[in-house]
């Protein structure tokens, strides 16, 4: 799969030989990968060449910048695990006030969507100023231009269709699991292990703290069982909060890998939730939490073991 950030790159001169989707696709969830699925299963069937594009930061930083949500992959992380797909290409929009503003049928033709093209959209998709440009005004335009529209249903999830919103609300409430469930795999996070304040040494437990991509949506405030994807997933704990016996501060994710000494500094660490172990608490004294982190590792051992980790 080749990643672009034009549509000159895009591997297919003919419309008529161009298959697209649209969207942000933050997380890649299972609806997602619905869309994708169906794009380049279509493709396949027409000999069209299945291309999908994202947009880079996220609308919502452009459109109401207050609301910017936080963010379940970056553009890398999405290119990685839309990658296996069958994708030909993923075309990296820059999303600014211009693309917001811009007319659908000037959007698509900037794309090379012609005669003979095929867009494979998600149910709930709106484009344009406003999100004006749904799935009915697409279709008109389908008519108009030439191109064909096959519309993805919903995958659900308890009743109700998966979408990042809920994934995040999942995420950030602390239910890695049921946030795994919508994902189709563990929620994770990747970072550069960068130098802390050795708290950690001191409290008999070394970490490392994770230096996360700009936006990176961390999970509710707590302790976690992980496994390091990157250190073939070796169970490890994960604390994510602001550290209120010392003082507080500025949220972070350390990771302690059991049964590592290996120091990790300037390591690239990835690391996959798998459950929420206890909340964030405020103790009394630097031993007083000492202790209650050694019951906390004693408990992700446990609870590794006991999924075979």
């Amino acid at each position: 799969m080749r990643l672009l950030r034009t549509p000159e790159g895009i591997p297919a001169d003919d419309p008529a030989l161009l298959s697209v989707t649209v969207g942000n696709f933050d997380g890649f969830h299972r609806g997602h990968a619905a869309v994708i699925d169906e794009l380049v299963e279509g493709a396949g069937g027409r000999g069209a060449t299945p291309v999908a594009v994202t947009f880079e930061p996220h609308p919502v930083a452009v459109v109401a910048p207050e609301r910017t949500p936080g963010l379940l992959t970056t553009t890398e992380e999405k290119a990685e695990l839309m990658s296996p797909s069958g994708l030909a290409a993923l075309l990296v929009v820059e999303f600014t006030p211009d693309v917001m503003n811009e007319d659908a049928r000037e959007f698509l033709s900037w794309l090379r969507v012609g005669h003979g093209s095929h867009l494979v959209l998600g149910y709930d998709f709106h484009m344009g100023k406003g999100r004006c440009c749904d799935i009915g005004r697409l279709s008109e335009l389908g008519a108009e231009i030439g191109y064909g529209l096959d519309v993805v249903p919903p995958v659900e999830h308890d009743g109700r269709p998966i979408s990042s919103t809920r994934v995040r609300e999942s995420v950030a409430a602390g239910d890695v699991e049921e946030a795994a469930v919508m994902l189709g795999r563990p929620y994770s996070l990747r970072g550069t292990v960068v130098g802390g304040e050795r708290a950690g040494r001191l409290l008999r437990s070394p970490t490392a703290n994770l230096d996360l991509p700009e936006g990176k949506l961390l999970p509710g405030d707590g302790v976690y069982l992980a496994s390091a994807s990157s250190l073939n997933g070796r169970p490890a704990a994960l604390y994510v909060g602001t550290r209120p016996t010392f003082g507080g501060g500025e949220r972070r994710a350390e990771v302690h890998v059991l049964d590592l000494e290996a120091d990790l500094y300037g390591a690239t660490l990835a690391v996959d939730l798998v459950e929420r172990i206890r909340g964030d608490e405020t103790f009394g004294s630097a031993e007083e939490l000492a202790e209650r982190i050694e019951h906390d590792l004693a408990r992700v051992r446990q609870r590794a073991e006991a999924r075979g980790m």
